[in-house]
């Protein structure tokens, strides 16, 4: 399917495109948003670009004066689902009303496009306040004889929220939840119905107004954690795709029941036009909208409570609506939206199952935010720590209550400490027990920055979180995503060995690497993509990055002449995101996309289900390598590297890539050997 993210460069915009990208129904992601956005929608699409799926991505990006429906037909056109995490976020202290007015104008110049260009598709509104925008909406799509039910208000938070409150409270399996939410998206419009979910069935009456009001807080609790810089950003987007993945499975074929905000039936007796309650998607979009079914006492009068504010809500909607006309309707000549039924996507069972902890250090980070979400997301995920300096981008405490909400089993805490703390001194409770540590700290490259100039600050960090590692959790696995991560994990493993301690815990992540090649054979070759597995070996910087794609069936077909180009891509990545997001942000989703392939597989090899995967490790006296590092493929078991792989037959182009893959990468591990020979661990 073809889907399109507006706003797709603000905060929920990124991971929310970070997960589409992943979803197996989704072919083709557009993300759009204004130049004045956090990056370049461009370099969010290149970011995204690399990951290993099928989606094809394009950035789209308007200045604020232009109008969408003026710019957007090669964005919108054919689009099966449009996603709208746009407007302006609340703010603490910012009331509802305050924001329809700003928000109101930006969705009506978004779906004034989508009622030009893809009228028959299904928009995902996320535009605070809710309540209102989608009446609006709705009603602006009537008034141009659209179906006002391709509109939905996405309030699947609402229900991800209630779901894990019940699993904490009753500890009944988290999947085995399913909380009904009616109402509306917004404060006392909120009305989880907990008397129809079976786990609940032991929870005292008395109990149940401070769960409801829970739900109906935990947005304000998480503006709150984050100290007013930021809203549930990681969570949003994480219903969000909920949210789209119910809509797309139901395109595809199999009938999909979740949560939306939608225009009612005039039939279906309802003393508001517009609510939120089950409803069922199928080929169409939305097939059957459910009734609310038998409620107790108590949520009868809270359904009253809800109704009231609603339909104040509802119509300060319709008021705007009232005012506003689309000014078009569907472009003549718009070729019907083509049906795509295809069987459900399958889901891998897991053959062993875990309940590991995991800490993201660096987790409120560019990296460690999206990162932080996909491994609480790993159902082998039990425990998740969070763990950054009170300079980052938005307090460690944020993130945590953010991606604390997902209906994942995973506990999450948070731990931030000032620049001046000294992890081994504050990070006890964070580290002990941790089975894997990521650490996507440091300082970003910057345009411009050469490796060497990375070394002195990063290999500072890392030797900082590493030394608390060594005391705290000497076991854990590392998986360091430090710049430049040829010089920092020798340095690492070097004094890591000094403690006595083994230095194959520690290993550099070089899967982005692996991503890339994967993505970009598939690109050239049209193979599936989960056929193809590029090892790539040597380093994870410029040259010493080899891919070998002699090794690849799917790359047999691509001529000898093209795999200097395709080797060069590989290696230019990164750099080609950092200039398309003009300096901006480097790889910051890909990176956690392969950040969290490679805590997946170290956290499968734990839990007894060997897993390969290619990372830069220390080269034992068995492994034949001129190099004491290297990165090759490694086989993850129950205590860790449980096996190195050598690195198999090389065609001659590979072979003396080889070589000057080794000479640039000797000078960078003697740079990290140099830097471990002046200092030692605490």
């Amino acid at each position: 399917f073809k889907v399109c993210v507006c706003g797709g460069a603000g905060g929920i915009g990124q991971p929310l495109s970070l997960l589409m990208a992943s979803n197996p129904h989704v072919s083709e992601l557009c993300v759009y948003d204004l130049t004045v956005a956090m990056v370049p929608a461009a370099g969010v699409a290149t970011d995204l670009s690399h990951l290993e799926k099928k989606s094809k991505l394009k950035g789209f990006a308007l200045e604020l004066q232009d109008l969408p429906r003026d710019k957007l037909q090669e964005c919108l056109t054919g689009c099966h689902l449009v996603l709208v995490p746009a407007g302006m976020p609340r703010k603490p202290g910012m009331t509802r009303a305050d924001l329809l007015g700003v928000n109101a104008g930006i969705a009506k110049n978004i779906v004034e496009a989508c009622a030009k260009y893809c009228p028959e598709a299904i928009l995902g509104l996320i535009v605070n306040p809710v309540n209102s925008v989608v009446p609006a909406m709705c009603e602006l799509y009537k008034k141009k004889g659209l179906d006002p039910r391709k509109i939905c208000g996405v309030t699947s938070l609402d229900i991800v929220r209630a779901n894990k409150f019940v699993h904490e409270i009753t500890g009944a399996p988290i999947d085995s939840i399913d909380v009904p939410v009616v109402g509306g998206h917004a404060g006392a419009s909120i009305l989880p119905l907990f008397s129809q979910v079976p786990a609940m069935k032991g929870v005292p009456a008395d109990k149940i107004p401070a769960l409801d009001k829970h739900v109906q807080d935990a947005g304000t609790d998480v503006v709150n954690a984050k100290g007013g810089k930021g809203s549930a950003t990681l969570s949003m987007a994480y219903a969000g795709h909920k949210f789209a993945n119910a809509v797309l499975s139901g395109l595809a074929g199999t009938d999909t029941t979740e949560c939306a905000y939608v225009a009612v039936d005039a039939d279906a007796k309802s003393e508001v036009p517009y609510f939120a309650s089950k409803v069922t998607f199928g080929t169409s979009g939305v097939k059957t909208v459910h009734p609310v079914g038998p409620i107790n006492e108590y949520e009868q009068g809270r359904m009253k409570e809800a109704i009231a504010q609603l339909k104040d809500e509802i119509d300060a909607g319709l008021l705007y609506a009232k005012t506003q006309e689309l000014a078009e309707g569907p472009k003549p000549g718009l070729p019907p939206l083509e049906k795509r039924i295809s069987p459900a996507p399958v889901v891998a069972p897991l053959s062993k199952v875990g309940n590991f902890k995991v800490c993201v250090c660096g987790g409120a980070g560019g990296i460690g935010q999206p990162l932080s979400m996909l491994m609480a997301m790993n159902p082998l995920v039990g425990e998740l720590c969070v763990y950054d300096l009170n300079i980052a981008m938005v307090p460690a405490e944020g993130v945590a209550a953010d991606i604390g909400h997902l209906e994942r089993k995973c506990k999450v805490s948070a731990y931030t400490l000032d620049k001046d703390d000294k992890p081994i001194d504050k990070l006890k409770e964070c580290l002990t027990g941790c089975d894997l540590v990521l650490v996507p700290a440091g300082l970003p490259r910057k345009p411009g920055m050469t490796r060497s100039d990375l070394l002195g600050i990063n290999a500072g960090i890392a030797k900082n979180i590493v030394e608390a590692c060594a005391t705290y959790c000497p076991n854990a696995v590392l998986g360091l995503i430090v710049n430049p991560v040829n010089s920092v994990v020798p340095a690492m493993c070097e004094l890591y060995k000094k403690k006595g301690l083994d230095p194959r815990k520690i290993c550099g992540v070089t899967s982005l690497d692996i991503v890339r090649a994967n993505k970009f054979v598939h690109e050239i070759s049209g193979v599936p993509i989960e056929e193809i597995d590029v090892p790539v070996i040597g380093g994870h910087a410029g040259t010493t990055i080899l891919p070998l794609f002699s090794q690849v069936p799917a790359a047999s077909g691509i001529p000898a002449s093209k795999i200097p180009a395709l080797d060069k891509h590989v290696q230019d990545a990164g750099t080609d995101v950092v200039n398309a997001k003009g300096g901006k942000g480097s790889a910051t989703l890909s990176m956690a996309y392969a950040g969290a392939k490679f805590g997946n597989a170290v956290l499968q090899g734990l839990a007894g289900n060997d897993t390969t995967e290619c990372a830069y490790v220390a080269m034992g006296a068995d492994e034949k390598c001129e190099l004491p590092y290297f990165a090759t493929r490694v086989t993850f078991g129950r205590s860790g590297v449980k096996k190195v792989h050598d690195i198999g037959k090389l065609s001659d182009y590979e072979q003396g890539r080889l070589q000057e893959a080794m000479k640039q990468l000797k000078e960078e591990i003697d740079a990290g050997l140099a830097y471990a020979s002046t200092t030692s661990l605490a």
